[in-house]
């Protein structure tokens, strides 16, 4: 069977094939089973065969909107606001339709049916972090130790959808080399064959780490900046219109450059590339807010607390 028809089945079996968690919850789309997983798992909560049906962006919106369960969850891990993408079906989804019992996405958005609850926490933290388990990775990862790191910045990307990232390696390459270890203009063999795929391995080698989002929009924040932090990079980001996570990471500690008005950034980093001085003094700011482990926890207990009011007897 050919690559493009193997890659078509898969998508087709996670809409018209769903999966079950834990035999009872429905799963419609890849990484759909997070929400089973905190209802499972976390909660420990039993749900009847039948009652409960999970979709995100992998599924297509007739299927939500006529599959029978009585409580729907949807859960996105794009930015569904990009014009002309497959993902903009599901734009707003919580107002359109309305047998949904509860959308998790990356908006900040009031509504009775929606809850911000951004990938990066399922990615980084995952369905069971308790709060000492928050507040461990935060006094890990809150200072940097790349001072002594012999390479200068890597690129681990796969696709550039809409060409911001190729313009983004421009703007950089114009004051360092950059490695790419991923699909996208690929040039270093280390990560995939020295260190087995593992990007945070293969990142604490460098100092910068490149991490802009696949697209710009207020609240979309995915677990790259969270990953470069992870690995001790310096990171350079764009998304999220100039604010990653403000009550979560220190913007100091961020070199953000503006694509379409990179002065700034590039200023900076140049400082930070022919400045030793400067680039200890950056790396020894704190990377995180000191309210953090208490936002971030509190993104879980706001789940808990939705799901345990959608999913109780009426």
């Amino acid at each position: 069977m050919k690559p493009i028809f193997k890659k078509y089945k898969k998508i087709l079996n996670y809409i018209f094939r769903p999966k079950r968690y834990n035999h009872d919850i429905e799963i419609h789309g890849q990484y759909a089973d997070f929400m089973a997983h905190i209802i499972t798992n976390r909660m420990h909560t039993e749900c009847p065969k039948g009652k409960v049906a999970c979709f995100n962006t992998y599924s297509i919106p007739t299927v939500l909107h006529y599959h029978r369960a009585p409580i729907k969850l949807f859960w996105t891990q794009e930015n569904t606001h990009v014009m002309y993408s497959a993902w903009q079906q599901f734009e707003n989804i919580w107002l359109k339709e309305p047998s949904l019992s509860l959308t998790l996405g990356f908006d900040y958005a009031e509504h009775p049916k929606y809850l911000r609850f951004p990938y990066w926490l399922e990615h980084i933290f995952g369905a069971e972090a308790t709060k000492a388990d928050i507040a461990d990775f935060v006094a890990k990862y809150n200072f940097s130790d790349s001072v002594d790191r012999a390479k200068d910045c890597a690129f681990i990307c796969k696709k550039d959808y809409f060409g911001d990232r190729a313009q983004m390696a421009d703007l950089v390459a114009q004051i360092m080399p950059i490695n790419y270890p991923s699909d996208f203009r690929h040039n270093d063999d280390y990560m995939r064959g020295k260190y087995g795929d593992d990007k945070i391995a293969y990142l604490r080698q460098f100092r910068f780490n490149l991490c802009p989002e696949n697209s710009n929009n207020r609240g979309y924040v995915t677990e790259k900046i969270f990953e470069a932090i992870k690995a001790g990079c310096v990171p350079i980001y764009w998304g999220n219109e100039g604010y990653p996570e403000p009550d979560i990471l220190n913007p100091k500690a961020i070199v953000y450059l503006d694509k379409d008005n990179p002065a700034e950034g590039l200023a900076l980093l140049q400082r930070l590339c022919e400045d030793p001085k400067a680039y200890s003094e950056f790396v020894a700011q704190p990377r995180f807010q000191q309210e953090a482990v208490d936002k971030i926890y509190a993104y879980y207990e706001r789940l808990e607390e939705k799901l345990k009011e959608i999913l109780s007897p009426k």
